[in-house]
This record gives C-alpha cells, sequence and structure tokens, in this order.
C-alpha cells in the first residue's frame, strides 16, 4: 500500500479527461496534476522541445514524490514516453498503448480511425502501434489542429464548435472507420460533437479512460495501491497559465466543487536542474524512514529534515516489516541494528533510536531493559513501580540518588557506514512520582538539580532540553555532511 500521489501532466487542461476516469474508477487514489497552458499547443512543436517540456513537467511531479507518472499528453508521450520511463524507478504509463488496445477489440470492419495534434499523425505513433499488433487492419489518421484551441479557450459549448469539428473529420466521410481513437486528451470533452458528426455507429475510444484501466494494473502489480482512511483527498492542481480558467474548465469537468488551482511560473519551471537522469533515477525520492511507530517521537524529527525537502515516514506506513526484536545488552547495538535491517529492506536511509533510564545506585539499571523492566508486555506504571521498588530494596538510600536519561540516535543506508549520536539528560530519582505530563519514568525523573520531574514540563520545555532533543542538535550538526558524503543513497540536494 502507498497513499503518495499519482502525477499527471498535460499540454494544458486535456489530462483532466483521463483525471475524471481515475476519480471514477479509483477513488482513493490521490492527484497531483500540472497543465503546461502557457506553452500549448504542443501538436505544432518539434518533437525535441516537446521532449523539453515534458522533462521540466516531470521533473516538477518528481518533486512533489509521486509513486507513479501518468503522461497524460498523447504527443508528450509519442516525445518522451520511452526515455522518461528508462531513466525513472516508478511506474510511467503514456496514453497511447491503452487506446490501440481497445480500438483493435473494439473494431469489427478492421478498419480504424485516428484523430490527434499534428506532432501525434506526424509520429506515426499510433500507425505503428496498431500495425505491430495486427497487420491487417487499414488505419486513417487525421491531424486536427484546431480542436485543442478550441477546448483550451473554453469555447466548446459554443454553437461554432460543431462547425469546426465537422470541417476537421471531413476526410472520414470518404472512408468512414467503424472505430475512432481520440488521440488527444483534449478531444474527449467534444465527444458528443464528434459522435454526432461521425454517426452513432462509429464507436469512439477515449484512450485516457483505457489508461487508468493499465494504471490500476500497474497499481497492483507494484502493491502501490492507496488505503482509505476515511478523509477527504486533498488533489493539487497546477497551470503554467491562467488558473482562473484552469479552475473554471477543471471544475465543470471533474465535478469538483472545492477545487484549487495553482500557478506555477515559467521561469522557475525552466530553471530548475533536471531532479532525474539515468545516473540518479534512485535520488529522487528523498524519503528518511524513521524506525517508530510512535507518531509523537516522529514528530520530534519533522523539523530537522523536512524544512530540507525531506519526506518523514514512519513504520505505520510500512505495516508488513517484520518486528525488529531489541535483544542487545548496548543502546547503540539495538538502534543499529533496528536501523541497518530496516535500511536493508526497504532501500531507504532509516533514522533508529534506543534510549531509557539509566541510575546509579543500580548500577545502570533499567538501562536498554527500560521499556520491559517489569516485562516483555510491561506498563509504564509497572516499570516504575518496578523501580521504586528495587530502589527500596537498598541498605542505604543517597540523599539524592543520581541518574540520566540517555538517547543513541543511529542513522543507516543502504551501502554506507552509519552515522552514531548519543546524548545524556543528567538528573535523579524521587520515591514520590510528580507531574501529569510526558510518558515513562518522567515522573520520577528530577530535572538536573532542581525538584520539579519530567512529567511537571510542558511539552516544548521538556522538548528543548530532553535527551533526544540534545541527541538531534548533535545530529543537526553532523547529518547533512554525512549524507553529501554519499549522495547516491539519499535525494538531490
Amino acid at each position: 500500500m502507498n497513499n503518495d500521489a499519482i502525477g499527471f501532466f498535460d499540454s494544458g487542461v486535456g489530462g483532466l479527461t483521463v483525471v475524471r476516469e481515475l476519480l471514477k474508477q479509483l477513488p482513493n487514489e490521490r492527484v497531483i496534476y500540472i497543465g503546461d497552458n502557457a506553452r500549448l499547443p504542443y501538436g505544432t512543436k518539434v518533437f525535441k522541445q516537446v521532449r523539453q517540456f515534458a522533462f521540466e513537467l516531470t521533473n516538477f511531479l518528481l518533486k512533489k514524490q509521486i509513486k507513479m507518472l501518468v503522461i497524460a499528453c498523447n504527443t508528450a508521450t509519442a516525445a518522451a514516453l520511452e526515455e522518461i520511463k528508462e531513466k525513472l524507478n516508478i511506474p510511467v504509463i503514456g496514453v497511447i498503448t491503452s487506446g490501440v488496445r481497445a480500438a483493435i477489440k473494439a473494431t469489427q470492419k478492421q478498419h480504424i480511425g485516428v484523430i490527434g495534434t499534428k506532432g501525434t499523425i506526424q509520429s506515426t505513433s499510433y500507425f505503428r502501434a496498431i500495425a505491430k499488433r495486427s497487420s491487417k487492419i487499414e488505419v486513417t489518421e487525421i491531424s486536427c489542429p484546431k480542436l485543442v484551441p478550441l477546448v483550451e479557450s473554453n469555447q466548446f459549448h459554443l454553437p461554432m464548435a460543431k462547425k469546426i469539428i465537422f470541417e476537421s473529420l471531413q476526410d472520414f466521410h470518404i472512408s468512414t472507420p467503424d472505430t475512432l481513437i481520440l488521440g488527444c486528451t483534449h478531444y474527449p470533452l467534444l465527444s458528443s460533437i464528434i459522435q454526432s458528426v461521425m454517426g452513432e455507429d462509429v464507436v469512439l475510444i477515449d484512450s485516457g479512460a483505457e489508461t487508468i484501466r493499465d494504471v490500476s494494473l500497474l497499481l497492483e502489480y507494484f502493491n502501490i495501491q492507496a488505503k482509505s482512511n476515511g478523509q477527504e483527498l486533498h488533489h493539487e492542481f497546477y497551470t503554467t497559465g491562467s488558473a482562473k480558467m484552469f479552475a473554471s474548465i477543471a471544475k465543470n469537468w471533474l465535478g469538483l466543487t472545492n477545487l484549487d488551482v495553482y500557478p506555477v511560473d515559467l521561469q522557475e519551471l525552466k530553471n530548475k536542474r533536471f531532479f532525474f537522469s539515468a545516473k540518479n533515477a534512485e535520488k529522487k525520492d528523498k524519503t528518511i524512514i524513521i524506525a517508530t511507530r510512535n507518531k509523537g517521537k516522529a514528530k520530534e524529527f519533522f523539523n530537522l529534515f523536512e524544512k530540507k525537502g525531506y519526506r518523514i515516514k514512519t513504520l505505520l506506513d510500512y505495516p508488513n516489516l517484520p518486528e525488529i526484536k531489541e535483544k542487545e545488552m548496548t543502546f547503540k547495538e539495538n538502534a543499529q541494528i533496528k536501523a541497518e535491517t530496516i535500511a536493508k529492506i526497504l532501500k531507504y536511509p532509516v533514522l533508529a533510536d534506543d534510549s531509557g533510564l539509566m541510575v546509579d545506585e543500580l548500577d545502570g539499571l533499567p538501562g536498554v531493559f527500560s521499556a520491559r523492566f517489569a516485562g516483555d508486555k510491561a506498563s509504564e506504571a509497572a516499570n516504575n513501580a518496578k523501580l521504586l521498588h528495587e530502589l527500596s530494596l537498598l541498605s542505604t538510600m543517597p540523599k539524592r540518588c543520581k541518574a540520566r536519561f540517555h538517547c543513541t540516535l543511529v542513522f543507516a543506508a543502504p551501502n554506507k557506514k552509519s552515522l552514531v549520536v548519543e546524548a545524556d539528560w543528567h538528573g535523579a530519582i524521587t520515591m514520590i512520582p510528580k507531574g501529569e505530563n510526558g510518558f515513562g519514568y518522567d515522573p520520577l525523573f528530577l530535572v538536573g538539580e532542581t525538584n520539579t520531574t519530567a512529567a511537571q514540563l510542558s511539552t516544548s520545555e521538556k522538548n528543548k532540553i530532553s535527551h533526544r532533543a540534545k541527541a538531534l542538535a548533535k545530529l543537526n550538526d553532523v547529518w547533512k555532511e554525512w549524507v553529501m558524503s554519499d549522495e547516491e543513497n539519499f535525494g538531490d540536494e
């Protein structure tokens, strides 16, 4: 399972026809979409330029941590699909092959028509894809350069639209196919008019709708389907053109009333260095795993990494991961075995910690056994009771029983020497629990030389001076240098 978004890009709003099908067929999946409205139409441009645009849009989406890329543009699919697929380590799908398969299945007279942009038709991508599967099928292709501007200007509801479409398709009247591939994702917005012009007997193939069936199969194959969490999904839409115009079409077509569209500065899109290449395909996903199922503990690490562009996940995101037993005799060994084992399994950098209370009069106990001092399934209350019991058995009890909380952090990544930092929070043990905040041994731990327990501190106060806070401060001083010493294990800085 993977609740990351699926990324879509198109030259404009046409790819929304593909998104609409995804919302119908895969309602648990989240969408991040960018339309390059400022530079459309793609169909009249040379493939070298379209390929460059496709790389820039892919780069933009990869920064959003997508789990799959859908090139929802026929021209860009023809120009750049194979190269992008080769360079990414996430599933990448275009909109040509799916439509071809559906058309071959639908045709009865073995005559398929294709309409598309000038670039798509000149590429002969549909013709070659059909011929590869069946040499007996006649293929008639027509470029329709006026249709994309008709959609993008939001004029496809006007009476003039039918006249433009009729003129664009008149060559089919000489020899009418029984199946017509809408070879541009803009065209389904015109499907009712196209159907009336072609006649009710002609089967229209929406390549975008067919593509989502393949998307579903890939999600299942790679086991990256989203799991419903009962919350409303927040889809993201971006455009290099007019956000107002884009939103007007998107709301009408997708049926979403609560839809925000964000503008993207075209110069910024051009200036960004490519986030992917054949050499660094593994570096695009800047994810760090915090080896805990405790959301509160993971929160302490968020600010440290997220402000540097890294995404934080926890073991809650990997429910099928085997439990890593902490059976070693030192904090460092426990944290290290956990971090390195999970990093090896998940192929991601992993930060693990092991921490506990060490009481001088008990020779450092409970130490690594802090969480299970009173037994493997002991409660916090039972552990506290066990600690007080052990101290009560001492023949002599010092006026102030010294203790310290210890934290070891281990940062591991595949094929890399682990980074280790350690810190202590000194104090003492009181025999009378005090305070309602905190957890574990906090009600018994007197901070420093004071008579205030950790459980009497607010969360913000504790997070500034605790053992974990001190370890995080040390980690903050060294982790970036450690990351940069071997970038192949991490995202692009």
